[in-house]
């Protein structure tokens, strides 16, 4: 047998066996490899495109943050902790200040000029949903009722019927729509909107058409009250605008047309597993809420130009398929991946749902952030802490660095 052999590592340095030179080469190096190739990738706000949303990249979804007055500076000194620099709300959710009335578009505008300091001071804008699928604006309840989803018709949804966007939308939306605007340029707030939306998950599903119609009126009547500020299109997905159509030539329209500025989808519960030809967590085995991965690949045909905003994303405190409790690490590397796979394809912005520090009260308790148990980073001052809630929180503040990169720094003992 022939002598070892001493192979040197460099001038002056250790030397190593042949033997631990291979077994460093063939079995220690893709280890390696493999769990820092998260932690190599952006750093926190490194790249420009990341700061997009009023310079971040994170959303915070409070749908009722007009509407209450409950820990108000609480939920803004909660975004400084995140680093979220947009606030999505719904102009239509008026469930705490006044319940059992909803307020006009004049009131809504007053109420947005009363919290601009507040915003200005702690640099965030607002993102205006005008009105909510699920919630429309005062007068329009009866363009509105229950309607099976297509494609599960076990499912029933409150929302607003093609009634409305056949035209009912003139008689009372749109001015809603121009008291919200006027009134906030009235008063000389129009500095705290970050962008309009047309509306919350807005959709024709038996006639797509009409969709596509109603925006195109409905952006003209924005862009001639407010030519300055964005529009986002407050979309969930192909899915949503054109049921069964993953190349819907309607939702290349609405996606294309002018006036949208950002491009929103939202997921939920979508569940992904290896796939072997990209090495990486791509291939979407369940639709979850949205089958978002049909919009990447429509927008990616379609080369589109504009920012596409993950404008809701989350999951579910149980999900009987694959996790019981809303602490388990299933969960969470399950919401790691997701947010992953959006990153990769080339999403620039992120609105967990819902961001808020209670999931009671004043946020959802059923997904979102608050929707994991354990210390927030709320309540640590932004320290870091372990627990389940705060994990997801570091996974959020520290985009766009991927989410399983800052799990295993932070987190190393999950050894996900």
């Amino acid at each position: 047998m022939s002598p070892k052999k001493n192979l040197p590592l460099g001038p002056g340095g250790p030397r190593v066996t042949r033997k631990q030179f291979l077994e460093n080469v063939f079995l220690k190096a893709p280890l390696c490899a493999w769990w820092f190739s998260d932690l190599l990738t952006l750093s926190p706000q490194a790249d420009g495109a990341y700061k997009s949303l009023n310079g971040g990249c994170l959303i915070a979804n409070h749908h009722e943050f007009l509407f209450t007055d409950q820990l108000f500076w609480e939920q803004l000194a909660y975004y400084g902790i995140m680093g979220a620099k947009v606030i999505r709300a719904m102009a239509t959710d008026a469930n705490h200040l006044i319940p059992g009335r909803q307020w006009s578009g004049a009131e809504v505008g007053a109420r947005i000029v009363q919290i601009a300091p507040a915003l200005r001071m702690c640099g965030i804008k607002l993102m205006l949903a005008f009105t909510n699928n699920h919630c429309p604006v005062p007068g329009d309840a009866k363009y509105a009722g229950n309607r099976a989803q297509v494609g599960d018709p076990s499912r029933t949804y409150y929302e607003i019927l093609e009634p409305w966007f056949e035209g009912g939308f003139r008689e009372n939306y749109l001015p809603f729509v121009k008291d919200v605007i006027t009134t906030v340029q009235r008063f000389g707030a129009q500095d705290v909107i970050f962008a309009w939306e047309p509306g919350n998950e807005l959709h024709t599903p038996l006639n797509p058409e009409k969709l596509l119609s109603f925006y195109r009126e409905t952006i003209a009547f924005i862009r001639n009250l407010d030519p300055e500020t964005m529009i986002a299109s407050g979309t969930m997905g192909v899915n949503h605008i054109d049921p069964g159509h993953p190349w819907s030539p309607v939702a290349q329209e609405v996606y294309r047309l002018e006036g949208f500025d950002i491009i929103t989808l939202h997921t939920y519960d979508l569940i992904l597993d290896w796939d072997s030809s990209t090495g990486n967590y791509d291939r979407a085995v369940s639709a979850g809420d949205m089958p978002i991965d049909w919009d990447f690949q429509l927008i990616k045909t379609m080369n589109l130009a504009k920012p596409v905003v993950i404008e809701e994303i989350g999951t579910s405190r149980i999900l009987p398929t694959r996790w019981h409790s809303p602490d388990e690490v299933q969960r969470l590397v399950h919401e790691a991946r997701v947010i992953d796979y959006t990153l990769r394809h080339g999403a620039l912005g992120w609105g967990p749902w819902s961001l808020t520090t209670q999931g009671e009260g004043i946020g959802d308790g059923w997904r979102g952030p608050c929707s994991y148990p354990g210390t927030s980073l709320f309540e640590t001052g932004g320290e870091p802490t372990d627990s389940a809630r705060a994990r997801i929180e570091e996974c959020y503040r520290d985009l766009p660095r991927t989410a399983l990169a800052t799990l295993r720094e932070k987190f190393p003992h999950l050894r996900v």
